[in-house]
């Protein structure tokens, strides 16, 4: 919910306001995409910078999302039928936006900038609800980084086949992480003098 505040300046603190050209806006709505600007800036701040990003675009990324569970209710496993066209193309215009990198002939993996914000956002998605399951949060997650990295300038195809491409060959591997802790801290409360097995070497 927005929250009113008010917020008193001195004569020369509000002449240096209005003299600011590093953001528009008039009083108010200046002070507050300063506010957005130094979030931007700093880098401790990236995380709420992205969550954010998540509420002011919460609707078209709900869209994209239900594009993408639209396709695994048709099929479990989308990638199997598309042809060799499809993911080359695909791979092409994520390559160009910096998402995936090549690596070698033919092989492709998502770029170190992309895995790492992906990480973050997966962190913060999952502990912002509980509800949420962990494999709709990864969507999420690379739903809101085609979107950054593209600039908003991907169809809606090309992000949702995206989303699944990249997250069925590199990113549900950390979603499954997640579950299963979860899952074990659930069974760790239940039965708190349960003993965890230790693996020993044959």
């Amino acid at each position: 919910m927005p929250k009113d505040l008010i917020v008193t300046l001195n004569d020369l603190e509000y002449e240096i306001l209005k003299k600011m050209r590093v953001v528009e806006g008039e009083d108010g709505e200046k002070l507050r995409n300063l506010f957005r600007l130094y979030v931007s800036t700093i880098p401790e701040l990236k995380s709420s910078e992205y969550a954010l990003k998540r509420v002011e675009k919460k609707d078209e990324i709900d869209a994209h999302l239900k594009n993408v569970w639209a396709e695994y209710e048709l099929t479990d496993y989308p990638t199997e039928h598309w042809n060799e066209e499809k993911v080359n193309k695909l791979i092409l215009e994520l390559c160009q936006i910096n998402a995936m990198v090549k690596v070698g002939e033919k092989q492709y993996i998502p770029s170190n900038k992309f895995r790492s914000l992906f990480k973050m956002l997966l962190h913060d998605i999952t502990t912002e609800s509980r509800d949420i399951d962990e494999y709709s949060a990864a969507c999420i997650a690379t739903i809101q980084l085609l979107m950054e990295f593209s600039v908003d300038t991907l169809n809606n195809e090309t992000i949702k086949d995206g989303t699944i491409f990249i997250n069925e060959g590199w990113m549900f591997v950390y979603s499954t992480a997640i579950k299963n802790a979860r899952e074990f801290m659930k069974t760790k409360k239940l039965f708190p003098g349960a003993q965890v097995p230790v693996q020993t070497a044959p």
